[in-house]
């Protein structure tokens, strides 16, 4: 049978292959975009560094950032002139970048802000002063409304500040409606910079609704304040982390978006800025995963994607899948050696390949996504948590595949504690999402190995029921999976029923996280509220995902568990 096992593991090697390559090759773009974009949000944080804990680049680091961005935008904009950030004017200048120059407003009612905003106000006239053909504008804030930081009273007192003492023009910075809702600050400023974000609007907005809801923002605006100039101070998409309802995150959707944007404010004579210019790994702490991938160029300056033709999601795709598929060779290899036949050995040859990609997949995300020092510690176990169910049901699959006598071999309690583990895991992570999801990633990709591996062994115990003529059920119990000896039928039931009671709460969670006070006015009755929050509930497909991963490993602790399903 050696030769069978080999021919096998090469047929589905090769299946494997040609999978990866499938889903992984480029993707048509039709957008594209010839110049360099107005200008970006300029942060140079590197990986590690965060102004959080005042770790803060270098003014080598920050001159070196600024020339990668010579030639891919014309201007940048700051948020703050501390932090190493006032040196910025003085480096753009001989490079011709002209500077959108930020003062950033804490919350005075922490009496610490207030000598820090009054610092940022004094260093932000200097500058301004200091170098009037680089900085071109100035901003007084950021979004210091929608935080609650200060009144507009208050902003206002800062605001006016600033004017008397420089010649640019003026402004604020805030998500657009709050413009709507504060016209007393509009009316203070020069000019008025406007947040479109489709991504975080409490009403997400998908890729093919984006232009006609930047349109329909800045229409509201021009309609409220007649003749006052608009910059659009923050426009962009996320490449990672989670999608909110139809606002699908990828590296695809993020080039797709900023080149229409770059088309569009050519055709409309629209000013904007990108967000943002580098991602920021350190706004993880934040916002999570996504909060660090808004960026043209990732986290090491690279590019993400070019501004013409087809992009790649996954660049390092064949890396992933040599891995993956010589993980899947040496598992066939090794845990199929008393397969009694070839098409027993190309089964399990196969569950083998997709085990690997399920591993290498959450491998290769894990280190991606990895930002902080408590990751680090929790990332191995991220890795090899998943690596070894993936062993674990292997075996069993080889032992269920080799004859009924194999099932009768002592257990292997592994791989029961293991499901148990995941189990728990994604029901507690589920009800994270239902109360406070906002900012927190949807694990479907670290459940990956475990869904996809419950599913495969479910559907081979089923398919060998039938084919030995013995009844279904029994047989697809949690201990009859993954004998162990230790799960009480009880258990395994109230652990099925949290699992699908966690599924539930995701999608409610999803739902009723677009009720909030803008959506309460502009939706005041209930029934025209019931039916946004119903399709809000099944508009994000990764979220149905993760309530699919989440039956599917249910399905076995709701089929039982303890010594008498195992022995079926």
């Amino acid at each position: 049978m050696r030769f069978g096992l080999m021919l096998a593991a090469g047929l589905a090697a090769f299946a494997a292959f040609a999978a990866w390559f499938w889903f992984d090759r480029p993707v048509p773009v039709p957008e594209s975009w010839s110049g360099p974009f107005a200008s970006a949000s300029f942060a140079p944080y590197r990986r590690f560094q965060s102004p959080i804990n005042d770790d803060i680049p270098s003014e080598v680091q920050i001159a070196a950032d600024l020339k990668v961005l010579k030639g891919r935008v014309l201007g940048v904009r700051t948020y703050s002139v501390r932090d190493g950030l006032d040196a910025v004017p003085r480096l753009a200048q001989p490079l011709g970048l002209k500077v959108t120059l930020g003062a950033w407003l804490g919350d005075i009612r922490d009496p610490r802000n207030i000598a820090k905003n009054d610092e940022e106000i004094a260093t932000l006239i200097r500058l301004a002063n200091a170098y009037p053909d680089t900085v071109t504008r100035v901003i007084v804030g950021n979004e210091v409304l929608l935080r609650r930081d200060l009144t507009p009273a208050q902003l206002i007192g800062y605001i006016r500040r600033v004017k008397a003492a420089i010649r640019q023009p003026v402004s604020y910075a805030d998500v657009w409606v709050f413009f709507l809702k504060h016209p007393e600050v509009a009316r203070e400023l020069d000019y008025l910079t406007i947040h479109i974000l489709p991504y975080w609007e409490d009403e997400p907005v998908p890729l093919d609704q984006a232009e006609a809801h930047i349109m329909r923002a800045v229409g509201a605006i021009r309609q409220a304040f007649p003749g006052k100039p608009i910059l659009i101070g923050e426009i962009g998409w996320p490449s990672l982390g989670r999608d909110r309802g139809p606002a699908v995150v990828s590296t695809v959707n993020e080039a797709r978006y900023l080149r229409r944007v770059a088309e569009i404010a050519a055709r409309n004579h629209f000013d904007y800025n990108i967000v943002e210019a580098f991602d920021q790994p350190w706004k993880s702490l934040l916002e999570n995963t996504v909060g660090a991938a808004w960026g043209i160029l990732d986290a090491e300056r690279e590019p993400k994607f070019a501004m013409s033709g087809p992009v790649t999601e996954v660049p390092d795709w064949p890396l992933r899948a040599a891995v993956a598929i010589a993980l899947g060779l040496a598992a066939t290899v090794a845990l199929g050696r008393s397969l009694p036949s070839f098409a027993a050995a190309l089964t399990f040859a196969l569950m083998a390949q997709l085990l690997a990609w399920a591993a290498v997949t959450t491998g290769f995300h894990v280190a991606l996504v990895t930002f902080r020092a408590w990751q680090f510690l929790w990332a191995p176990f991220r890795v090899l948590l998943p690596l070894a169910f993936a062993i674990a049901l292997l075996a069993r699959a080889a032992a269920l595949l080799a004859g009924p006598a194999e099932t009768t071999a002592p257990p292997r309690r592994g791989g029961l504690a293991l499901a148990v583990f995941f189990a728990l895991y994604a029901v507690v992570w589920s009800f994270l999402l239902a109360f406070d999801g906002r900012y927190r990633d949807i694990p479907d990709i670290d459940f990956a190995l475990p869904a996809t591996g419950l599913a495969a062994l479910l559907l081979l115990r089923a398919a060998l029921s039938l084919r030995r003529r013995r009844r279904i059920g029994p047989g697809l119990g949690i201990a009859a999976l993954l004998p162990g000896g230790w799960l009480s039928p009880r258990s395994s039931l109230y652990l099925g029923i949290a699992l699908v009671a966690g599924a539930a709460a995701s999608l409610i969670g999803e739902g009723f996280a677009i009720v909030g006070e803008d959506f309460v006015r502009d939706h005041p009755t209930f029934a025209l509220q019931a039916p946004l929050v119903l399709r809000a509930m099944v508009s994000n497909r990764e979220m149905l995902l993760w309530a699919a991963m989440q039956l599917v490993m249910a399905a076995p602790f709701l089929l039982g568990g303890g010594e008498r399903a195992a022995r079926a």
